[in-house]
């Protein structure tokens, strides 16, 4: 999903202007909550504040489901729309299926505190003011830039919580799913799978390898590729899987590494890669010397 940003501040403006902006972002929220608090009133809707402003309610129990803990990837259906009930739609619809590290904002900090409030199966109302939401930005909805959502705009989230799994339970499920065959998974969890047999003798520690690579999430999203990508075997110069899946490899062999976040980016994470999440690496090895 892309959010086309269209405000841009010169340095000089935003060091005049933060405290204006700071007041009028507070302003906004305090607004915002008035409005909430009409919406909920006119729709007999009895949700619960939290401490940060945003209104939940859950509208579908399911008692016996699971909660989201640190670490969970969740996978769950959300529609958007504003107060005055106008659908928000993303690439032509206004339903998306999502998947996200848990307690990790890459969407709405509102919907990421509200998945804490629910378990597998329940579906749920929030109510999100502005800064819970998309914030002072003016957002253009898909790429024709056709359709706008304004700036301050509190947002209506029903969100339906699919499931959460644990990092083992998402590498397993990766597995599965691909159908792939693991050809050795190593004491510290490191699953190796071998596509393509390569020649010659294993890569051995200090060797300069050459290869292409793909990373991608454990529910299949491509987060960075790399072409023609140099390093030093053993020389620790990347995550500890990637060097140690590299060192189970000849020249021409092409397999999949399935890396546990304790061989990745571990609890603190990386950029756009979420703390505590497995990570799967693509790779074929062009040359070592």
């Amino acid at each position: 999903m892309k959010f086309y940003l269209p405000l841009v501040l010169a340095g000089a403006a935003l060091l005049t202007g933060c405290k204006g902006l700071d007041n009028e972002y507070q302003e906004k929220a305090e607004e915002n909550d008035k409005q909430i608090q009409a919406y909920i009133t006119a729709n007999n809707l009895k949700p619960t504040k939290s401490p940060s402003g945003l209104y939940y309610q859950i509208t579908t129990t399911n008692p016996v489901g699971r909660a989201p803990k640190e670490g969970d990837v969740v996978t769950y259906k959300v529609e958007m729309s504003t107060l005055d009930n106008k659908k928000i739609f993303v690439n032509d619809s206004s339903v998306l299926t999502r998947h996200q590290a848990f307690g990790y904002n890459i969407f709405a900090s509102g919907v990421s505190e509200g998945l804490a409030y629910m378990k597998e199966g329940e579906s749920g109302i929030l109510l999100a003011t502005h800064n819970l939401a998309f914030g002072n930005n003016a957002i253009y909805l898909d790429s024709a830039k056709t359709r706008t959502l304004p700036a301050y705009t509190p947002i209506r989230f029903d969100v339906k919580f699919i499931k959460t799994r644990n990092e083992t339970e998402q590498i397993l499920e990766y597995i599965a799913d691909k159908k792939l065959t693991v050809t050795e998974t190593t004491s510290d969890g490191l699953r190796y799978v071998r596509v393509k047999e390569g020649t010659g003798d294993v890569i051995a520690k200090g060797k300069a390898v050459e290869l292409n690579y793909v990373l991608k999430s454990s529910y299949g999203e491509v987060i960075q590729k790399g072409d023609k990508f140099v390093m030093t075997a053993g020389a620790g110069g990347v995550i500890a899987g990637f060097d140690q899946g590299v060192q189970k490899m000849k020249v021409g062999e092409q397999a999949i590494l399935i890396i546990p976040s304790a061989l990745g980016y571990g609890k603190q994470g990386s950029g756009s890669i979420a703390p505590n999440v497995p990570l799967v690496y693509e790779i074929q090895i062009l040359s070592a010397k």
